[in-house]
């Protein structure tokens, strides 16, 4: 048996600035899912928080090299896990 517990998992928009996760899940529908793709971002991606903007603005993360930003409510469906 393995005793080691799953990391929980939450909404990229909530994680703090700095913090590197794993996308683990996808809570939109397949316009959402497409769209991220296009960017490099799906299931088991790396990603590097930058930054939250206040007031609900986008959130800005890294995929290697390349920086990207997205609106809060999308951000809030990428299901992610701290690693």
């Amino acid at each position: 048996m393995n005793d080691q517990t799953p990391a929980p998992t939450r909404p990229l928009s909530t994680i703090h600035s700095g913090c590197r996760c794993r996308v683990v899940r996808l809570d939109g529908g397949p316009n959402m899912t497409q769209r991220l793709d296009s960017m490099g971002l799906r299931i088991g991606s790396i990603v590097n928080k930058v930054s939250n903007n206040p007031f609900r603005g986008p959130v800005v993360f890294r995929i290697d090299q390349t920086e990207l930003a997205i609106g809060y409510g999308m951000a809030s469906r990428i299901m992610v896990e701290e690693i």
